[in-house]
Protein backbone atom coordinates (compact mmCIF):
# COMPACT_ATOMS: atom_id res chain seq x y z
CA UNK A 1 0.00 0.00 0.00
CA UNK A 2 2.91 2.38 0.78
CA UNK A 3 0.96 4.91 2.91
CA UNK A 4 2.64 8.26 3.48
CA UNK A 5 5.02 7.82 6.42
CA UNK A 6 3.20 8.83 9.59
CA UNK A 7 -0.33 8.35 8.19
CA UNK A 8 -0.90 4.72 9.28
CA UNK A 9 -3.64 5.75 11.73
CA UNK A 10 -5.62 7.46 8.99
CA UNK A 11 -5.39 4.30 6.86
CA UNK A 12 -6.64 2.13 9.74
CA UNK A 13 -9.54 4.51 10.38
CA UNK A 14 -10.40 4.47 6.67
CA UNK A 15 -10.47 0.67 6.69
CA UNK A 16 -12.72 0.73 9.76
CA UNK A 17 -15.07 3.13 7.99
CA UNK A 18 -15.43 0.76 5.03
CA UNK A 19 -15.85 -2.35 7.18
CA UNK A 20 -18.48 -0.75 9.41
CA UNK A 21 -20.42 1.10 6.72
CA UNK A 22 -20.58 -2.02 4.54
CA UNK A 23 -21.42 -4.19 7.59
CA UNK A 24 -18.48 -6.51 7.04
CA UNK A 25 -17.73 -6.81 10.76
CA UNK A 26 -18.42 -9.88 12.91
CA UNK A 27 -21.81 -8.95 14.37
CA UNK A 28 -21.94 -11.78 16.90
CA UNK A 29 -18.52 -10.94 18.34
CA UNK A 30 -19.21 -7.21 18.39
CA UNK A 31 -22.53 -7.67 20.19
CA UNK A 32 -21.22 -10.09 22.81
CA UNK A 33 -17.62 -9.05 23.37
CA UNK A 34 -17.20 -5.31 22.73
CA UNK A 35 -18.16 -2.01 24.34
CA UNK A 36 -18.53 1.28 22.47
CA UNK A 37 -19.34 0.13 18.95
CA UNK A 38 -21.94 2.87 18.40
CA UNK A 39 -19.42 5.55 19.37
CA UNK A 40 -16.79 3.96 17.11
CA UNK A 41 -19.24 3.87 14.21
CA UNK A 42 -19.91 7.59 14.62
CA UNK A 43 -16.19 8.42 14.83
CA UNK A 44 -15.11 6.61 11.67
CA UNK A 45 -17.69 8.44 9.56
CA UNK A 46 -15.11 11.26 9.58
CA UNK A 47 -12.73 9.02 7.59
CA UNK A 48 -14.31 8.07 4.24
CA UNK A 49 -11.85 6.54 1.74
CA UNK A 50 -11.73 9.69 -0.41
CA UNK A 51 -10.57 11.82 2.52
CA UNK A 52 -8.17 9.14 3.74
CA UNK A 53 -6.69 8.87 0.24
CA UNK A 54 -5.65 12.53 0.44
CA UNK A 55 -4.07 11.95 3.85
CA UNK A 56 -2.26 8.70 3.07
CA UNK A 57 -1.50 8.90 -0.68
CA UNK A 58 -3.24 5.52 -1.06
CA UNK A 59 -6.02 5.47 -3.67
CA UNK A 60 -9.57 5.40 -2.26
CA UNK A 61 -10.54 2.31 -4.24
CA UNK A 62 -7.45 0.49 -3.01
CA UNK A 63 -8.40 1.33 0.60
CA UNK A 64 -11.83 -0.20 -0.04
CA UNK A 65 -10.32 -3.31 -1.64
CA UNK A 66 -7.91 -3.89 1.24
CA UNK A 67 -10.61 -3.36 3.88
CA UNK A 68 -12.92 -5.84 2.14
CA UNK A 69 -10.14 -8.36 1.59
CA UNK A 70 -9.21 -8.26 5.27
CA UNK A 71 -12.76 -8.35 6.65
CA UNK A 72 -14.14 -11.02 4.33
CA UNK A 73 -11.30 -13.55 4.64
CA UNK A 74 -10.85 -15.38 7.92
CA UNK A 75 -8.55 -16.12 9.54
CA UNK A 76 -6.56 -12.94 8.98
CA UNK A 77 -3.65 -11.20 10.69
CA UNK A 78 -2.24 -7.70 10.73
CA UNK A 79 1.45 -7.51 11.57
CA UNK A 80 3.13 -4.23 12.42
CA UNK A 81 6.69 -3.14 13.05
CA UNK A 82 8.62 -0.11 14.28
CA UNK A 83 6.82 2.35 12.02
CA UNK A 84 3.65 2.20 14.11
CA UNK A 85 5.60 3.22 17.23
CA UNK A 86 7.56 6.06 15.64
CA UNK A 87 5.15 8.95 15.73
CA UNK A 88 2.86 11.26 17.62
CA UNK A 89 -0.10 9.02 16.75
CA UNK A 90 1.59 5.79 17.86
CA UNK A 91 -0.72 4.92 20.76
CA UNK A 92 -3.97 5.50 18.90
CA UNK A 93 -2.59 3.78 15.79
CA UNK A 94 -2.02 0.65 17.84
CA UNK A 95 -5.56 0.98 19.22
CA UNK A 96 -7.09 1.37 15.75
CA UNK A 97 -5.30 -1.72 14.44
CA UNK A 98 -6.36 -3.67 17.52
CA UNK A 99 -9.95 -2.57 16.88
CA UNK A 100 -9.68 -3.83 13.30
CA UNK A 101 -8.60 -7.20 14.64
CA UNK A 102 -11.45 -7.29 17.15
CA UNK A 103 -14.48 -6.26 15.11
CA UNK A 104 -13.59 -8.65 12.28
CA UNK A 105 -13.70 -11.55 14.74
CA UNK A 106 -10.07 -12.52 14.35
CA UNK A 107 -9.10 -12.45 18.04
CA UNK A 108 -8.16 -15.87 19.37
CA UNK A 109 -9.01 -17.58 16.09
CA UNK A 110 -6.66 -20.33 14.84
CA UNK A 111 -4.54 -18.72 12.15
CA UNK A 112 -5.71 -15.29 13.27
CA UNK A 113 -4.73 -12.94 16.08
CA UNK A 114 -3.81 -15.12 19.04
CA UNK A 115 -3.88 -13.59 22.48
CA UNK A 116 -0.48 -13.23 24.13
CA UNK A 117 0.17 -16.40 26.11
CA UNK A 118 3.40 -15.94 28.02
CA UNK A 119 4.95 -19.02 29.51
CA UNK A 120 4.14 -19.84 33.11
CA UNK A 121 7.39 -18.38 34.43
CA UNK A 122 8.07 -15.29 36.50
CA UNK A 123 6.17 -12.30 35.12
CA UNK A 124 8.44 -9.67 33.51
CA UNK A 125 6.49 -6.98 35.38
CA UNK A 126 6.09 -8.81 38.68
CA UNK A 127 7.01 -7.02 41.93
CA UNK A 128 9.89 -9.48 42.35
CA UNK A 129 11.55 -8.02 39.27
CA UNK A 130 10.39 -4.40 39.07
CA UNK A 131 10.30 -3.70 42.85
CA UNK A 132 7.62 -1.11 42.09
CA UNK A 133 5.97 -1.86 45.42
CA UNK A 134 9.15 -0.64 47.15
CA UNK A 135 9.00 2.82 45.58
CA UNK A 136 7.51 5.42 47.92
CA UNK A 137 4.72 7.68 46.57
CA UNK A 138 7.04 10.69 46.75
CA UNK A 139 9.75 8.95 44.73
CA UNK A 140 7.14 7.66 42.30
CA UNK A 141 6.02 11.21 41.54
CA UNK A 142 9.64 12.24 40.94
CA UNK A 143 10.38 9.49 38.42
CA UNK A 144 11.76 10.70 35.10
CA UNK A 145 9.08 10.90 32.43
CA UNK A 146 6.03 10.96 34.70
CA UNK A 147 4.63 13.86 32.69
CA UNK A 148 3.59 11.25 30.11
CA UNK A 149 0.48 9.60 31.49
CA UNK A 150 0.44 6.04 30.18
CA UNK A 151 4.07 5.00 29.76
CA UNK A 152 5.17 5.45 33.41
CA UNK A 153 2.50 2.98 34.53
CA UNK A 154 4.97 0.36 33.31
CA UNK A 155 8.70 0.18 34.00
CA UNK A 156 9.93 2.41 31.20
CA UNK A 157 10.88 5.96 30.48
CA UNK A 158 11.74 7.51 27.13
CA UNK A 159 15.27 8.42 25.99
CA UNK A 160 14.14 11.99 25.34
CA UNK A 161 12.92 12.25 28.94
CA UNK A 162 16.26 11.02 30.26
CA UNK A 163 18.23 13.41 28.04
CA UNK A 164 16.08 16.31 29.18
CA UNK A 165 16.50 15.35 32.83
CA UNK A 166 20.30 15.23 32.48
CA UNK A 167 20.57 18.57 30.71
CA UNK A 168 18.05 20.44 32.87
CA UNK A 169 18.81 18.59 36.14
CA UNK A 170 15.08 18.13 36.74
CA UNK A 171 13.44 16.50 38.63
CA UNK A 172 16.93 15.97 40.10
CA UNK A 173 20.57 15.98 38.93
CA UNK A 174 21.70 12.71 37.36
CA UNK A 175 25.22 11.76 38.41
CA UNK A 176 25.63 8.34 36.81
CA UNK A 177 24.36 6.79 33.58
CA UNK A 178 24.74 3.05 33.04
CA UNK A 179 24.26 1.96 29.41
CA UNK A 180 23.63 -1.65 28.45
CA UNK A 181 22.24 -3.27 25.31
CA UNK A 182 22.06 -0.02 23.36
CA UNK A 183 24.16 2.58 21.55
CA UNK A 184 22.45 5.94 22.28
CA UNK A 185 24.63 8.06 20.00
CA UNK A 186 23.23 6.13 17.05
CA UNK A 187 19.81 4.97 18.23
CA UNK A 188 18.36 7.88 20.24
CA UNK A 189 16.57 10.75 18.55
CA UNK A 190 18.27 14.15 18.26
CA UNK A 191 21.72 12.57 18.47
CA UNK A 192 23.60 15.84 19.06
CA UNK A 193 21.48 16.53 22.12
CA UNK A 194 21.96 12.94 23.29
CA UNK A 195 25.72 13.42 23.01
CA UNK A 196 25.55 16.64 25.04
CA UNK A 197 23.73 14.77 27.79
CA UNK A 198 26.14 11.84 27.85
CA UNK A 199 29.12 14.20 27.95
CA UNK A 200 27.57 16.23 30.77
CA UNK A 201 26.84 13.36 33.13
CA UNK A 202 29.71 13.05 35.67
CA UNK A 203 30.12 9.28 35.35
CA UNK A 204 29.21 7.26 32.26
CA UNK A 205 29.47 3.46 32.25
CA UNK A 206 28.90 1.38 29.12
CA UNK A 207 28.60 -2.40 29.19
CA UNK A 208 29.12 -3.83 25.70
CA UNK A 209 30.92 -6.50 23.71
CA UNK A 210 32.47 -3.89 21.40
CA UNK A 211 33.85 -0.37 21.58
CA UNK A 212 30.96 1.56 20.06
CA UNK A 213 30.68 5.34 19.58
CA UNK A 214 28.82 5.54 22.89
CA UNK A 215 31.41 3.35 24.62
CA UNK A 216 34.15 5.66 23.32
CA UNK A 217 32.59 8.44 25.43
CA UNK A 218 32.48 6.35 28.59
CA UNK A 219 34.53 6.70 31.75
CA UNK A 220 34.38 2.93 32.21
CA UNK A 221 33.65 0.19 29.66
CA UNK A 222 32.66 -3.22 31.03
CA UNK A 223 33.22 -6.25 28.76
CA UNK A 224 29.91 -8.09 28.41
CA UNK A 225 29.54 -11.77 27.62
CA UNK A 226 27.87 -12.85 24.40
CA UNK A 227 25.06 -15.40 24.42
CA UNK A 228 27.69 -18.12 23.96
CA UNK A 229 29.46 -17.03 27.14
CA UNK A 230 26.62 -17.09 29.66
CA UNK A 231 23.79 -19.25 30.90
CA UNK A 232 20.29 -17.95 30.43
CA UNK A 233 16.64 -18.56 29.67
CA UNK A 234 15.08 -17.59 26.37
CA UNK A 235 11.44 -16.80 27.13
CA UNK A 236 9.99 -14.29 24.65
CA UNK A 237 7.03 -12.41 26.11
CA UNK A 238 3.65 -13.57 24.77
CA UNK A 239 5.03 -16.81 23.28
CA UNK A 240 4.22 -20.18 24.91
CA UNK A 241 7.76 -21.53 24.74
CA UNK A 242 10.88 -21.33 26.88
CA UNK A 243 14.30 -22.73 26.01
CA UNK A 244 17.70 -22.98 27.60
CA UNK A 245 20.74 -20.90 26.67
CA UNK A 246 23.88 -22.73 27.74
CA UNK A 247 27.30 -21.26 28.26
CA UNK A 248 29.92 -22.85 26.01
CA UNK A 249 33.01 -20.72 26.70
CA UNK A 250 34.58 -18.20 29.07
CA UNK A 251 36.68 -15.58 27.28
CA UNK A 252 38.79 -13.28 29.42
CA UNK A 253 37.04 -11.42 32.21
CA UNK A 254 33.70 -10.79 30.52
CA UNK A 255 30.51 -11.23 32.52
CA UNK A 256 26.87 -11.36 31.52
CA UNK A 257 24.65 -8.30 31.95
CA UNK A 258 22.71 -10.23 34.56
CA UNK A 259 25.83 -11.07 36.57
CA UNK A 260 27.15 -7.51 36.42
CA UNK A 261 23.88 -5.99 37.62
CA UNK A 262 23.39 -8.61 40.32
CA UNK A 263 26.87 -7.99 41.76
CA UNK A 264 26.57 -4.22 41.39
CA UNK A 265 23.30 -4.25 43.36
CA UNK A 266 25.05 -5.90 46.28
CA UNK A 267 27.77 -3.23 46.27
CA UNK A 268 25.24 -0.39 46.49
CA UNK A 269 23.28 -1.85 49.40
CA UNK A 270 20.48 -3.68 47.59
CA UNK A 271 21.53 -7.25 48.40
CA UNK A 272 18.17 -8.16 49.98
CA UNK A 273 16.39 -7.68 46.65
CA UNK A 274 18.79 -9.69 44.52
CA UNK A 275 20.29 -13.18 44.38
CA UNK A 276 23.46 -14.91 45.57
CA UNK A 277 24.36 -15.69 41.97
CA UNK A 278 22.99 -15.93 38.46
CA UNK A 279 21.95 -19.58 38.77
CA UNK A 280 19.81 -18.76 41.81
CA UNK A 281 18.13 -16.04 39.77
CA UNK A 282 17.48 -18.50 36.93
CA UNK A 283 16.06 -20.98 39.44
CA UNK A 284 13.62 -18.28 40.59
CA UNK A 285 12.50 -17.64 37.01
CA UNK A 286 11.82 -21.36 36.52
CA UNK A 287 10.18 -21.97 39.89
CA UNK A 288 6.58 -21.83 38.54
CA UNK A 289 7.52 -24.69 36.20
CA UNK A 290 8.79 -26.80 39.10
CA UNK A 291 12.30 -26.86 37.61
CA UNK A 292 15.76 -25.75 38.62
CA UNK A 293 18.08 -24.37 35.97
CA UNK A 294 20.29 -27.46 36.28
CA UNK A 295 17.26 -29.66 35.50
CA UNK A 296 16.13 -27.35 32.71
CA UNK A 297 19.61 -27.51 31.19
CA UNK A 298 19.04 -31.20 30.49
CA UNK A 299 15.51 -30.72 29.10
CA UNK A 300 16.37 -27.86 26.74
CA UNK A 301 12.91 -26.71 25.61
CA UNK A 302 9.48 -26.64 27.23
CA UNK A 303 6.33 -25.67 25.33
CA UNK A 304 2.70 -25.11 26.22
CA UNK A 305 -0.21 -26.39 24.14
CA UNK A 306 -1.75 -23.91 21.73
CA UNK A 307 -4.81 -22.22 23.20
CA UNK A 308 -7.52 -20.43 21.27
CA UNK A 309 -10.33 -18.02 22.20
CA UNK A 310 -9.22 -17.80 25.81
CA UNK A 311 -11.64 -14.91 26.29
CA UNK A 312 -14.59 -17.31 26.19
CA UNK A 313 -13.61 -18.68 29.60
CA UNK A 314 -11.87 -15.76 31.30
CA UNK A 315 -12.91 -12.70 29.30
CA UNK A 316 -10.50 -9.97 28.20
CA UNK A 317 -8.07 -8.26 30.61
CA UNK A 318 -10.16 -5.10 30.95
CA UNK A 319 -12.41 -3.86 33.75
CA UNK A 320 -15.45 -4.94 31.74
CA UNK A 321 -13.99 -8.23 30.54
CA UNK A 322 -14.71 -7.10 26.99
CA UNK A 323 -12.84 -5.35 24.17
CA UNK A 324 -13.27 -1.68 25.02
CA UNK A 325 -13.49 0.04 21.65
CA UNK A 326 -14.40 3.17 23.59
CA UNK A 327 -11.89 3.38 26.45
CA UNK A 328 -13.29 4.83 29.65
CA UNK A 329 -9.81 4.54 31.20
CA UNK A 330 -8.38 6.90 28.60
CA UNK A 331 -11.34 9.22 29.04
CA UNK A 332 -10.73 9.41 32.80
CA UNK A 333 -7.12 10.38 32.13
CA UNK A 334 -8.21 13.17 29.82
CA UNK A 335 -7.42 11.47 26.50
CA UNK A 336 -9.65 10.74 23.56
CA UNK A 337 -11.42 7.44 24.27
CA UNK A 338 -11.51 6.62 20.55
CA UNK A 339 -8.76 6.69 17.91
CA UNK A 340 -8.49 10.09 16.25
CA UNK A 341 -5.97 11.16 13.61
CA UNK A 342 -3.80 14.21 14.20
CA UNK A 343 -1.54 15.41 11.42
CA UNK A 344 2.08 14.91 12.55
CA UNK A 345 4.35 17.94 12.86
CA UNK A 346 6.55 18.93 9.95
CA UNK A 347 4.65 17.43 7.01
CA UNK A 348 3.59 18.98 3.68
CA UNK A 349 0.19 19.63 5.30
CA UNK A 350 1.16 20.86 8.77
CA UNK A 351 4.22 22.86 7.62
CA UNK A 352 3.49 23.96 4.05
CA UNK A 353 6.02 26.81 4.05
CA UNK A 354 8.82 24.60 5.33
CA UNK A 355 7.94 22.03 2.66
CA UNK A 356 8.91 24.52 -0.03
CA UNK A 357 12.54 24.28 1.13
CA UNK A 358 12.37 20.64 2.26
CA UNK A 359 10.10 18.94 -0.31
CA UNK A 360 10.75 15.27 0.55
CA UNK A 361 9.53 13.11 3.40
CA UNK A 362 11.93 10.93 5.34
CA UNK A 363 11.18 7.27 5.87
CA UNK A 364 13.80 6.16 8.37
CA UNK A 365 14.66 2.91 10.12
CA UNK A 366 14.80 0.77 7.04
CA UNK A 367 17.18 -1.91 8.22
CA UNK A 368 19.26 -4.21 6.05
CA UNK A 369 19.26 -7.91 6.84
CA UNK A 370 22.94 -8.26 7.88
CA UNK A 371 22.60 -5.91 10.84
CA UNK A 372 20.55 -5.49 13.98
CA UNK A 373 20.21 -1.83 14.93
CA UNK A 374 23.76 -0.44 15.23
CA UNK A 375 25.38 -3.84 15.73
CA UNK A 376 27.53 -5.79 13.30
CA UNK A 377 29.36 -3.02 11.43
CA UNK A 378 32.68 -4.34 12.74
CA UNK A 379 32.08 -7.85 11.32
CA UNK A 380 33.82 -8.11 7.95
CA UNK A 381 31.49 -10.74 6.48
CA UNK A 382 28.45 -8.56 7.20
CA UNK A 383 30.13 -5.42 5.91
CA UNK A 384 30.90 -7.31 2.73
CA UNK A 385 27.18 -7.87 2.22
CA UNK A 386 26.24 -4.26 3.01
CA UNK A 387 29.39 -2.11 3.20
CA UNK A 388 27.91 1.41 3.15
CA UNK A 389 24.79 3.29 4.25
CA UNK A 390 22.22 3.40 1.46
CA UNK A 391 19.49 5.98 0.93
CA UNK A 392 16.53 4.85 -1.16
CA UNK A 393 15.27 7.31 -3.77
CA UNK A 394 12.71 6.92 -6.56
CA UNK A 395 13.90 7.16 -10.21
CA UNK A 396 11.65 10.16 -10.86
CA UNK A 397 13.14 12.10 -7.95
CA UNK A 398 16.65 10.99 -8.92
CA UNK A 399 16.20 12.35 -12.45
CA UNK A 400 14.91 15.68 -11.17
CA UNK A 401 17.89 16.00 -8.81
CA UNK A 402 20.45 14.63 -11.31
CA UNK A 403 21.32 11.79 -8.96
CA UNK A 404 22.55 8.45 -10.29
CA UNK A 405 22.51 5.11 -8.55
CA UNK A 406 25.63 4.89 -6.37
CA UNK A 407 26.16 8.66 -5.98
CA UNK A 408 26.91 10.00 -2.53
CA UNK A 409 24.05 12.28 -1.53
CA UNK A 410 23.22 14.58 1.35
CA UNK A 411 19.95 14.25 3.24
CA UNK A 412 19.24 17.42 5.19
CA UNK A 413 16.60 18.63 7.63
CA UNK A 414 16.49 21.88 9.55
CA UNK A 415 18.37 20.04 12.34
CA UNK A 416 21.33 18.65 10.43
CA UNK A 417 22.80 16.90 7.41
CA UNK A 418 24.14 13.42 6.76
CA UNK A 419 25.67 11.61 3.79
CA UNK A 420 24.66 8.24 2.37
CA UNK A 421 25.00 6.47 -0.97
CA UNK A 422 21.97 6.65 -3.29
CA UNK A 423 20.08 3.47 -4.16
CA UNK A 424 17.65 4.32 -6.98
CA UNK A 425 14.61 2.06 -6.75
CA UNK A 426 10.92 1.88 -7.64
CA UNK A 427 10.25 0.41 -4.20
CA UNK A 428 9.75 3.85 -2.67
CA UNK A 429 7.31 6.70 -3.28
CA UNK A 430 8.61 9.54 -5.51
CA UNK A 431 8.26 12.04 -2.63
CA UNK A 432 9.80 9.83 0.05
CA UNK A 433 13.45 9.10 0.86
CA UNK A 434 14.42 5.97 2.79
CA UNK A 435 17.40 6.50 5.08
CA UNK A 436 19.62 3.68 6.36
CA UNK A 437 19.65 3.42 10.15
CA UNK A 438 22.29 3.45 12.91
CA UNK A 439 25.44 3.72 10.81
CA UNK A 440 28.96 4.09 12.17
CA UNK A 441 32.39 3.10 10.89
CA UNK A 442 34.45 0.96 13.32
CA UNK A 443 37.46 1.08 10.99
CA UNK A 444 37.89 4.83 11.63
CA UNK A 445 38.81 4.48 15.28
CA UNK A 446 37.57 6.20 18.44
CA UNK A 447 39.14 9.65 17.93
CA UNK A 448 36.07 11.02 16.12
CA UNK A 449 33.78 8.41 17.70
CA UNK A 450 34.06 6.11 14.68
CA UNK A 451 32.54 8.60 12.25
CA UNK A 452 29.30 8.60 14.24
CA UNK A 453 28.03 11.86 12.72
CA UNK A 454 28.59 11.18 9.00
CA UNK A 455 25.60 8.96 8.18
CA UNK A 456 23.67 8.91 11.46
CA UNK A 457 19.99 9.46 10.69
CA UNK A 458 19.31 10.54 14.26
CA UNK A 459 21.15 13.77 13.57
CA UNK A 460 18.04 14.58 11.51
CA UNK A 461 15.38 13.57 14.04
CA UNK A 462 13.78 15.67 16.74
CA UNK A 463 13.00 15.05 20.41
CA UNK A 464 11.03 18.21 21.11
CA UNK A 465 7.23 18.57 21.38
CA UNK A 466 4.64 17.90 20.18
CA UNK A 467 4.74 14.45 21.71
CA UNK A 468 2.32 11.58 21.50
CA UNK A 469 -0.24 12.67 24.12
CA UNK A 470 -0.57 9.32 25.86
CA UNK A 471 2.98 7.93 25.66
CA UNK A 472 5.27 10.88 25.01
CA UNK A 473 6.85 9.44 21.85
CA UNK A 474 8.31 11.83 19.28
CA UNK A 475 8.03 11.85 15.51
CA UNK A 476 10.86 9.71 14.13
CA UNK A 477 9.64 9.42 10.55
CA UNK A 478 7.46 11.25 8.09
CA UNK A 479 9.16 14.63 8.57
CA UNK A 480 10.51 16.96 5.91
CA UNK A 481 13.94 16.88 4.28
CA UNK A 482 15.77 17.88 1.14
CA UNK A 483 18.16 15.78 -0.91
CA UNK A 484 21.04 16.73 -3.18
CA UNK A 485 24.14 15.17 -4.66
CA UNK A 486 27.27 15.51 -2.52
CA UNK A 487 29.24 18.43 -3.89
CA UNK A 488 26.20 19.91 -5.62
CA UNK A 489 24.75 21.96 -2.78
Amino acid sequence: LRPRPGSDLALALGMLQVIISEELFDKAFVDQWTIGFAELKARVQDYPPERVAEMTWVAAELIRQVARLYAMNKPACIQWGNAIDHGVNSFQTARAISILRAITGNLGRPGGELEGSSFASLDYFSPELTLQDKVTPDRWKRRIGTEHEVLPTGTYTLPASLVKAILEEKPYPIRVVYVQACNPLLTWSNAQRARQALEKVPFLVVADMFLTPTAALADVVLPVASYLECDGIVAPPYYPVVQVQQKVAQIGECRSDCEILNELAKKVGLREYFWDGVEQFLDAILEPLGLTFDEFRRIGVVTQPKRYRLYKTKGFPTSSGKVELYSSQLERRGFDPLPIYREPPETPYSAAELAKEYPFIILISWKMAPYRHSGGRQISSLRGAHPEPLALIHPQAARELEISDGDWIYIETKRGRIKQRARVTDDIHPRVVGVDYAWWFPERGPTDLFGWAEANVNLLTNDNPPYNPEMGTTNLRGFLCKVYRAGAG
